[in-house]
């Protein structure tokens, strides 16, 4: 079982309801330890988790901030490790979706619950647009996605899962805030249908 000792928070933007709506998509890695200063560790894995989100993410939707913190200590442990200022759109399509429309990237965890069933450890990514042509059935989650989006963001499910970071290229494994793992590499999907995820209202 891992043990997760950081935190990544990658923000975006996308104009809803007439104004720019901030949302993140957090991740929790069982890393090296976070004692001592590795600023430069840090950004580097903003950048390699930026960079396997770009593609996936629509032009409508620009990378604002990257956070990296420490987690499984007290609140006076947890602190801080990164703050990035993040700049440009993703690279992935132009045919507009539905705001809140997301593609839920999943993986399957080594364990099961208590009630002996599987868990996944999951992402809900509002990618903002496709590529190619995007159907009224797909959008309104009637008709599954094109086998290429569901490839690009198998790709994206198979960097983050285990990155290699830093000129010393550090080990991060992804997993859950309590420690749950995929159960094998490569084995993250994408949901075959969009779903909605609603913006988080404050």
């Amino acid at each position: 079982m891992a043990i997760a000792n950081v935190a990544v928070a990658i923000s975006k933007t996308t104009m809803w309801h007439g104004v720019a709506e901030e949302y993140s998509n957090v991740y929790y890695f069982d890393g090296p330890p976070v004692g001592g200063s590795n600023a430069s560790l840090w950004e580097a894995l903003i950048a390699d988790i930026v960079a396997a989100e770009r593609p996936l993410f629509g032009t409508n939707v620009t990378f604002k901030l990257g956070r990296v913190w420490s987690v499984g200590g007290s609140k006076v442990d947890n602190v801080t490790l990164a703050l990035k200022d993040l700049t440009g759109p993703g690279t992935g399509g132009t045919v507009p979706l539905f705001k809140e429309a997301a593609i839920l990237a999943e993986w399957e965890c080594s364990r099961l619950n208590i009630l002996g069933r599987k868990v996944y450890l999951r992402k809900y990514l509002r990618i903002g647009a496709m590529t190619g042509t995007v159907t009224g059935t797909v959008n309104t989650g009637e008709t599954e996605l094109p086998a290429s989006e569901r490839s690009k963001v198998e790709t994206y499910c198979d960097k983050v899962q285990s990155l290699q970071t830093g000129a010393s290229l550090e080990t991060f494994k992804l997993c859950s805030p309590n420690g749950r793992e995929p159960k094998e590499q490569n084995n993250g999907i994408a949901n075959r249908y969009l779903i909605s995820r609603e913006f988080r209202r404050n």
